[in-house]
Parts: C-alpha cells; sequence; structure tokens
C-alpha cells in the first residue's frame, strides 16, 4: 500500500499536507482483523509541523464529508465537536485526522501534534497528561481502522469542541464568504 504522504515517515507526518497543496488519499478499505493502535507519546514534535489554520481545517472538514458522502444532517453535529459512533462519523474522524497529520494507521494520535492544532495555547504537558489515560485505554484492538481511529479520536472531543467554539464567529464568516463567492468548496447535494 503506497504511504498516505509522498514526503513522509511511518505515519506520513513529515510535512504538513495543506503546506503541500493536496490532501492525502486516505485509504476506505474496511479490515475486518482486528486493527491495534499504539500510544504515540511524541514529546516535541518535528519542526515540519505546522498546525492548520481555521479555514485550512475547515477545508480539509469539507473535504472528508464529501468524499465519505456524509449525510447532510450530521455537518451541524460535527462542527459542534459531536461525533456519533456510527461507521461514517469513525470514518469521517479518521479522514481528517490523517489529513491533519495528528494520527496515523501505524502508530494512532500524536498528542503533541493534537495539542498544537487543538490546544489553543495550552501547556502541552498539561494537555498530554489530560489525555494519555482515554489514549491508552482506546487502544484495544479494534474491528477496522476507522473504528480505531474513532476510538483514540473522541479522546479528544473536549478540546476540539472548543477548539470549534472558539472559532466560531471566524466559521460564520467563512460560510458567509463561501456563500457570496463560491470560493469555497460547498456540501455535497
Amino acid at each position: 500500500m503506497p504511504s498516505l504522504h509522498p514526503h513522509s515517515n511511518k505515519c506520513g507526518h513529515k510535512v504538513h499536507p495543506v503546506v503541500q497543496h493536496h490532501h492525502p488519499v486516505v485509504p476506505l478499505v474496511h479490515h475486518h482483523e482486528p486493527v491495534a493502535v499504539p500510544v504515540e507519546v511524541v514529546k516535541h514534535t518535528s519542526a515540519s509541523f505546522r498546525p492548520a489554520s481555521f479555514l485550512e481545517l475547515m477545508e480539509i472538514v469539507l473535504d472528508c464529508f464529501n468524499t465519505l458522502r456524509i449525510p447532510l444532517q450530521r455537518f451541524p453535529s460535527y462542527l459542534s465537536g459531536i461525533f456519533p459512533e456510527d461507521p461514517e462519523t469513525k470514518c469521517f474522524l479518521r479522514c481528517v485526522a490523517i489529513k491533519l497529520g495528528v494520527y496515523c494507521d501505524e502508530a494512532g494520535a500524536d498528542l503533541d501534534r493534537h495539542c498544537v492544532q487543538f490546544g489553543l495555547g495550552e501547556c502541552c504537558e498539561n494537555f498530554a497528561n489530560r489525555h494519555l489515560v482515554c489514549l491508552q485505554q482506546n487502544t484495544l484492538p479494534c474491528p477496522d481502522r476507522c473504528t480505531a481511529a474513532y476510538k483514540q479520536e473522541l479522546c479528544f472531543q473536549e478540546p476540539i469542541a472548543k477548539y470549534l467554539d472558539y472559532h466560531f464567529h471566524e466559521l460564520v464568516g467563512l460560510l458567509h464568504q463561501a456563500k457570496c463567492s463560491h470560493d469555497l468548496k460547498m456540501l455535497h447535494p
């Protein structure tokens, strides 16, 4: 299977996908054999990691939402940081996390990168301490890669919701801009 990123280490975390001006292909194959995802505690993320801006995050969210053909009624929940336990949502979270560079199938969630992306300036050591136990509890084998990613990404539901809430006014502005200028990809019909 090809690497998720063209210039990548085992997790595809060398260069932020948005910096490369393309998004990696996220394999959507469901494996029926259990998948165990390790917890990789990274003390200092690589200098090449750059957190996505809110606009870049929204482009990734829309790309994953449209690619996976998620039912439109779920979009408001996702924007509120609420991720119900269903197959589409599981694959959606995996897609977004991989494209952001905060998760990979081989090593699981990257605590430091989650902190840099969603921590809103919180000390990453405190952030890691708050989320490590949850990650360790969610490394058991899972039926497929989407479920494995979902279980680990749910550990970050609170900081993701706070991040989205913090950027709410920016989101409203982006939606208005998209409606008026058609510059931002819209949801599938």
